[in-house]
């Protein structure tokens, strides 16, 4: 039961995060494809340390800076005010 004029929760699915161990879904995407990418390139040592130490390496620039990878993800699909191909 809610108080009077709290919203009633719709679906619980859309307000839990989608973060698993503390990353975004974009982060394990992009940790996930390099570390597949350099296994299928022939350095297969390399990819099975570089997965852990990539998502330590992730984890503790979330921990510090929460944002940095939304920020990131962002900026990639702004363009300049002044750009000349817009016209």
């Amino acid at each position: 039961m809610t108080k009077r004029g709290e919203p009633l929760p719709i679906n619980q699915a859309m307000n839990r995060p989608r973060a698993k161990l503390g990353l975004d879904l974009s982060a394990w995407m992009a940790v996930t494809f390099v570390t597949v990418t350099v296994f299928l390139v022939g350095f297969r040592m390399l990819a099975i340390f570089s997965f852990p130490l990539m998502v330590g390496a992730a984890w503790l620039i979330v921990r510090k800076h929460p944002k940095m990878f939304q920020l990131w993800g962002l900026s990639l699909g702004q363009t300049s005010y002044y750009d000349p191909r817009k016209h």
